[in-house]
């Protein structure tokens, strides 16, 4: 049985991997049925397709099948899954959408149409021999150019042993579209139900006058004495015969269009719907935009020439035409889009071209011409004709360096901790200790101790117990109160007793262990020559590793070939100075100018897409520079940089790291109160990863720029060049993107480029 093959589902990326649904008849009777057929070619299916079937349809029977094949040496596996559909109640039927979950993947199709008639179809015919040629013209007395659909018929009555040779009738004075594919179902004729193989051509008539469709022909081969309800019986045996059956030749009146056509009718011949639009309501003087006319409807839309685009406010290039004819009957759209560059800065208004038409229905010739566009022209991005040059001034200004190295505030997170420990230490070296006093006084008791004898010795002993108990029993700021010492309350009992007892003590030894105690407690020397020796080596330190890893300009060369492509920008071959930046760029100069000369360069020439990319990329390269805000600002005036929110905080390098330096200088001089020391370091830390960390995941973020114009696949959304989105996935040659919140689809891999991608 010959099948209409319908892609139901969205963009395959191969021909390994695809999923294709389609019906075996869409058009039965009641009582009968068809078959829907899902082919599913190299996916992994986790469950079968789910559908829903509406009232007046039932689903008799399912069934799968696994093929495999080897193509070049790799294997190719599909899935087919059958379903047997009965129809009961007659009218249009809608099967549909039909999922198909393939690992993280949902594949839906669109709508699947059968109609269902209460009474079997009928064609007319004698109804007699085993097969049967019918062509038909509708309508057929048309007008020139007018749409008219030629339908051929093959009647089967009785069974085929080979698939028919089919040849085309000729249609001499008629511009013929390609066949549909062909559709077969069962019909009535004369009492007898027959199998018709129905195929549709859309012509369109060239001349007025009478033209003939000659005779289509078929080649047949019949098993005899089998019917054709039972297309297979030959398989059972019998005799087969060769058969040719054709079609008698059809006489069409072509109408002559009546006079009074508009000036700007072309031959357009139908029922149409205009609708005019631009890719932004917002250029610059010399960034071109895309304006486009489409035309939607039932009509000759192949034979529609473009309209003539003549309008004072803007200067017209290049014109396209995208055509998307739709099936022989059905609705189909052609675009026209014209590249215009505005003559003058300031708001205009963009007029639609006039687009005239001869409508068949009413007899009478139609005309649209849709609003014009309000459209906002900013300044140019180069100086303008009057100027000598027009090479921007703000590139003059600020020359390019692309060799220098740029400040990293993490190195200067680590050096402001230095400085700020060397300047603490530095601080405590200049500090009068309070051991100074403590050490005259703990002199002063070894020396009378040492010294005296006899009742002198006894108080002298007295009075550094004294001392000895006091340094003893001080207690320090949130420390507990220390035990008291044994040997020191020992002492005590002993002078006590050589004091007021009248005893005989020994003197020697209390003095031997009085004058060890006492030189123990002995405070060391203040440190002053070390601290301050340990504070300018810190210091040194600290400078010398800002002066290896803190920043540097570039060398002489790399400033030389800059100047080289800014004189050939300045003296107009824009183009070879753009290769030179990019081959600055590719060799590791990410200089922030560079990336605004690269993508004034690529604007300059009409290619927004590329130039909002390296507006981004520039960005990346260093925020805040003037030659980059210059160029941000026309790009945004051209329509680019939709959705786009810059990858980095517009803080510069020089100003993260004069934050790290002085956050962290402030962290190790507020030593030793510790909450104030850590906030400091935490907020050092921060200033100092800060900027490397915006990159990174800048970089990771899976941003990317459309190149130019391109249809969201799977929605009736455009997005223009220069528009900013979100990569949500990949396959073979398209990647999938989110553009805002809510649209999201495939593009072309070609048509987009991400952020961290080189571009050459």
């Amino acid at each position: 049985m010959l099948a209409l093959v319908w892609a139901a589902f969205g963009p395959t990326p191969a021909l390994s991997q695809s999923v294709v649904a389609r019906l075996e008849r869409r058009t039965l009777s009641i009582g009968e049925s068809t078959t829907l057929v899902v082919t599913v070619r190299g996916l992994q299916v986790s469950e079968d397709p789910q559908f829903d079937l509406p009232p007046g349809l039932e689903l008799l029977g399912s069934g799968q099948a696994r093929n495999f094949s080897w193509v070049n040496g790799r294997m190719s596996a599909e899935i087919v899954f059958r379903y047997e559909i009965g129809a009961n109640e007659a009218g249009h039927q809608a099967i549909g959408p039909i999922t198909v979950h393939a690992g993280q993947q949902a594949y839906s199709s669109g709508i699947l149409t059968l109609e269902v008639s209460a009474a079997p179809q009928h064609v007319g015919g004698s109804g007699r021999g085993p097969a049967a040629l019918q062509v038909e013209v509708v309508p057929s007395s048309p007008y020139v150019g007018q749409p008219t659909t030629l339908r051929v018929r093959l009647i089967q009555r009785a069974a085929f042993a080979e698939d028919p040779q089919y040849i085309p009738p000729v249609t001499t004075g008629f511009w013929a579209d390609r066949p549909s594919p062909p559709e077969s179902f069962y019909a009535d004729q004369g009492g007898e139900q027959v199998l018709v193989t129905e195929t549709r051509t859309r012509l369109y008539p060239l001349a007025a006058g009478e033209s003939i469709i000659g005779g289509a022909a078929a080649s047949v081969v019949i098993a005899e004495g089998q019917s054709a309800s039972d297309p297979i019986a030959w398989l059972r045996g019998g005799r087969r015969r060769t058969l040719t059956v054709r079609s008698r030749p059809v006489a069409v009146r072509v109408r002559a269009l009546p006079s009074g056509a508009p000036a700007s009718f072309s031959g357009a011949v139908g029922q149409f719907a205009v609708a005019w639009g631009a890719d932004r309501s917002r250029t610059s003087q010399d960034v071109p935009l895309t304006v486009r006319l489409e035309v939607r409807g039932a009509g000759n839309l192949p034979l529609i020439r473009a309209p003539a685009l003549d309008d004072r406010e803007v200067e017209v290039f290049a014109s396209t035409v995208e055509d998307s004819l739709g099936e022989p009957t059905g609705i189909g759209r052609k675009r026209f889009q014209w590249t215009v560059l505005p003559r003058r800065p300031g708001s205009i208004q963009l007029a639609a071209p006039e687009f005239s038409w001869f409508d068949p229905a009413s007899g009478s010739f139609q005309i649209a011409q849709p609003p014009a566009l309000p459209v906002e022209v900013g300044p140019a991005l180069f100086q303008g004709a009057a100027s000598a040059s027009p090479f921007p001034a703000v590139f003059t200004g600020h020359p390019v360096d692309p060799g220098a190295r740029a400040p990293e505030p993490w190195v200067f997170t680590f050096a402001g901790l230095v400085l700020g420990t060397a300047a603490a230490l530095w601080k405590a070296s200049r500090r009068r200790p309070e051991s100074v006093a403590v050490r005259a006084q703990q002199l002063e008791w070894l020396r009378a101790v040492g010294m005296a004898k006899g009742p002198d010795f006894w108080h002298a002993a007295d009075q550094g117990l004294g001392w000895l108990e006091t340094r003893a029993g001080a207690v320090r700021e949130g420390q507990a109160p220390a035990a008291p010492d044994r040997r020191l309350v020992a002492l005590r009992a002993q002078v006590a007793v050589a004091r007021y007892g009248r005893g005989a003590g020994d003197a020697n030894a209390v003095r031997r262990e009085l004058v060890e105690r006492l030189s123990k407690a002995l405070p060391p020397p203040h440190p002053r020559l070390a601290l301050r020796a340990a504070s300018v080596m810190l210091a040194v330190a600290a400078l010398a590793w800002c002066v290896v890893l803190g920043p540097r300009a570039g060398d002489e060369r790399g400033r030389a070939r800059g100047r080289a492509a800014d004189r050939l920008a300045r003296a107009g071959d824009v183009p070879h100075a753009r290769a030179a930046w990019l081959a600055l760029w590719n060799e590791g100069g990410r200089d922030p100018g560079l990336a605004a000369r690269i993508a004034w360069a690529y604007t300059q020439s009409g290619s927004l897409g590329p130039g909002a990319l390296w507006v981004l990329r520039g960005n990346l390269a260093g925020p805040r520079d003037a030659s980059l805000t210059w160029v941000t600002e026309r790009v945004r005036e051209g329509g680019g940089l939709v959705g786009a929110s810059l990858p980095r905080l517009p803080i510069t390098p020089w100003e993260w790291s004069a934050a790290a330096l002085v956050l962290g200088f402030a962290a190790a001089w507020a030593w030793p109160r510790r909450r104030v020391a850590v906030l400091g370091v935490v907020l050092t830390s921060v200033a100092g990863m800060a900027y490397p960390l915006q990159g990174w995941l800048a970089e990771r973020s899976e941003r990317a720029v459309v190149l130019r114009a391109v249809g969201l696949e799977g929605s009736d959304i455009e997005l223009q060049a220069g528009q900013v989105v979100t990569i949500q996935g990949r396959r073979a040659g398209q990647v999938q993107v989110r553009a805002g919140q809510v649209a999201e689809g495939w593009l072309p891999r070609e048509a987009v480029e991400p952020l961290g991608a080189e571009r050459q």
